[in-house]
């Protein structure tokens, strides 16, 4: 449950006060609970801050939770999200210890950080500045000017962000200095999104990474979450520079509202590889804005089993000359799963030059496995090299024969198709 919002514990620790999505919504769009962030505000020190979330929170109230009638959602099994149990107690022995979190700080590779309940963790070489050099403003209060600029770039957007925003305490913000090309590639950050379940309790962490001009970046994020979390991420990539994303998500039993936001200036190059096996729920959203020379390369590999849910929506939005998107998705679906993917190129009449393909394979390994994919191409130009494809099949029966006369058995050989499938 929230016992914290805004840093003011608003809701007690009774019975009554089990949450689900929906409830949870009314309760943060209430006039009362509008009223009451105004009051337990400092405005002298949070002015900024305060008013991104009372906007937010009243578009959330003009737009509502996203439903199943939006483009980017109509796939989405979003029932099963707004009825998940958000309050419902966790077995200790499933609990990520915080000796465990101390021990992956202290063993990672220098540079690493735990966002948890919004809060942030690092390892000495991190809070020292040494040897990466980033700035880490976890706390609005210690920064109040530089918050003020970052709060800006948070804009309504319609999807889960302004529901994950309006229940984060602050909004952390992670920058990498400019004028690096290697440093920061040699010496990857990595960042750990966990639950500390001391108690029931929804998660929601609102981060803003900002790739300062002329740098190259590289993230590895590791997801592993019990209980529920709502992220919603900001990468600023400036002017020239590069960011590379390694992105695992593993299945511990939770569920999860991931919204990856990428602001792309000129020139600069982004490339993420991310690979998920689902969880009870598992929404992974990845939205792009793109100005003039941008390179954007997207892969996803996911192995989804259990009767896990996993869905997918992408937006490359190119507003200016010149840029390149590559998305390739694959999705191997086996047991009772559901599984969906969305890909959208909105492309400008200003988007000369544009070169994009889109493709979205999926795997099915069962006949109770319920796959969906839509690739859409919304183009308002002439002038651009553009291609989508999509295909949904089961596992080829004359290669799974050719391998079982090389002596293997139909369950190893179905394996091998399958890591050939998501290589």
């Amino acid at each position: 449950m929230y016992k914290q919002l805004f840093s003011y514990p608003l809701l007690s620790n009774q019975n009554e006060f089990y949450y689900n999505l929906e409830s949870l919504y009314d309760f943060l769009v209430s006039d009362d609970y509008i009223k009451l962030t105004k009051h337990h505000t400092d405005r002298n020190m949070y002015n900024e801050l305060t008013n991104c979330y009372i906007d937010n929170l009243l578009f959330l109230r003009e737009k509502e939770l996203p439903h199943y009638k939006d483009e980017q959602f109509n796939t989405f099994n979003l029932n099963k999200l707004y009825n998940i149990d958000i309050l419902s107690p966790m077995d200790a022995k499933d609990k990520f210890s915080k000796l465990d979190r101390w021990e992956f700080l202290a063993t990672t590779n220098k540079n690493a950080m735990v966002l948890v309940d919004g809060n942030i963790f690092t390892n000495e070489s991190v809070n020292k500045k040494k040897p990466f050099g980033i700035q880490v403003l976890d706390y609005i209060k210690k920064s109040k000017h530089k918050h003020a600029e970052y709060i800006k770039l948070i804009e309504n957007t319609g999807n889960f962000s302004n529901f994950t925003f309006g229940t984060t305490s602050y909004p952390n913000v992670i920058i990498f200095p400019h004028g690096s090309k290697d440093r920061y590639k040699k010496n990857p950050l990595t960042v750990r999104y966990e639950n500390s379940n001391d108690e029931p309790v929804l998660e929601s962490n609102t981060t803003i990474f900002d790739v300062q001009y002329d740098t190259h970046v590289k993230l590895k994020e590791h997801i592993k979450l019990f209980a529920g979390q709502m992220n919603y991420t900001t990468y600023i990539v400036r002017e020239n520079s590069t960011l590379e994303i390694d992105r695992v998500s593993n299945d511990y039993g939770g569920w999860n509202v991931f919204d990856s936001r990428f602001i792309c200036h000129a020139g600069s190059t982004v490339k993420i590889n991310f690979k998920n096996t689902g969880s009870q729920y598992t929404q992974e959203n990845f939205y792009f804005k793109c100005s003039s020379d941008v390179e954007i390369d997207l892969q996803g590999r996911n192995n989804i089993s259990k009767g896990n849910e996993y869905y997918n929506f992408v937006r490359v939005r190119s507003s200016d000359h010149d840029n390149k998107s590559t998305v390739d998705i694959r999705n191997v679906g086996n047991d009772e799963v559901k599984t969906s993917f969305i890909g959208k190129f909105e492309i400008s009449s200003a988007s000369e030059g544009f070169s994009g393909s889109m493709d979205n394979s999926n795997l099915m390994l069962s006949k109770t496995a319920k796959m969906q994919t839509r690739p859409i191409l919304d183009i308002y130009t002439k002038e651009i090299e553009c291609s989508h494809g999509c295909t949904i099949s089961n596992v080829d029966e004359e290669q799974l024969y050719y391998l079982q006369t090389k002596g293997f058995d139909k369950k190893s050989a179905e394996n091998i198709l399958v890591d050939s499938f998501l290589c």
